[in-house]
């Protein structure tokens, strides 16, 4: 089962979904049903890498989020810089599947490619409500 939350911290709002396997948020964005990925691992939120992510990636996470379809991989640069470290990295959803942890990735902060770590925005998501 998937619990569904949709939260305002002041001018911030954030939508969390909490599933056994793999909790996911959208947050550092001001727009209602967007912004970047946060996944929930070993005790905080930590960012995706955006390094193999793509519609279908936003597909997954949208639908897990309890929306009705994904509208954009991609939100711009007005999502918040925050120092939260990376998490997960290669994701790949074919867009079928109901949750991430259906999806192929690489877990754990040892893991993230070199690359990652410039990224300070990490995955993004725009949902239809």
């Amino acid at each position: 089962m998937i619990a569904h939350l949709r939260v305002s911290l002041g001018s911030k709002k954030v939508c969390i979904a909490k599933h056994l396997a793999v909790p996911v948020r959208l947050n550092g964005a001001n727009v209602e049903y967007g912004g970047r990925v946060e996944v929930f691992y070993k005790g905080k939120w930590a960012k995706i890498c955006r390094n193999k992510w793509d519609f279908n990636d936003v597909k997954v996470i949208c639908r897990q989020l309890g929306f009705e379809e994904a509208l954009a991989e991609f939100i711009g640069s007005d999502i918040k810089a925050e120092e939260i470290p990376f998490a997960m990295s290669d994701v790949s959803c074919a867009g079928e599947e109901f949750e991430l942890a259906s999806c192929d990735r690489i877990d754990g902060k040892l893991n993230i490619p070199p690359q990652c770590q410039a990224d300070d925005k990490g995955s993004q998501a725009l949902c239809q409500p």
